[in-house]
């Protein structure tokens, strides 16, 4: 996957990242909105956790494929 612009860059202070373009901003919104489903959808499922790790996991993948460290970012 090749990204002409990162779509996270490093945040103004403090150590991470933070959305750099629309597509980052839309990545970290669909994170949230699948997290926010998983728990109260999935509430009494015994491997709940186990499916938020993934979560975590493949935006953390993300966020690391689309990092760059010249990116500006306003956050």
């Amino acid at each position: 996957m090749v990204v002409k612009r990162g779509w996270f860059g490093p945040k103004r202070f403090g150590w991470g990242a933070s959305p750099a373009s629309w597509q980052g901003w839309a990545a970290t919104g669909v994170f949230i909105l699948a997290m926010l489903l998983t728990g109260n959808l999935l509430r009494d499922v015994a491997w709940v956790w186990a499916l938020m790790l993934a979560e975590v996991a493949i935006f953390l993948a993300v966020v690391i494929l689309t990092f760059d460290k010249n990116a500006r970012t306003h956050v």
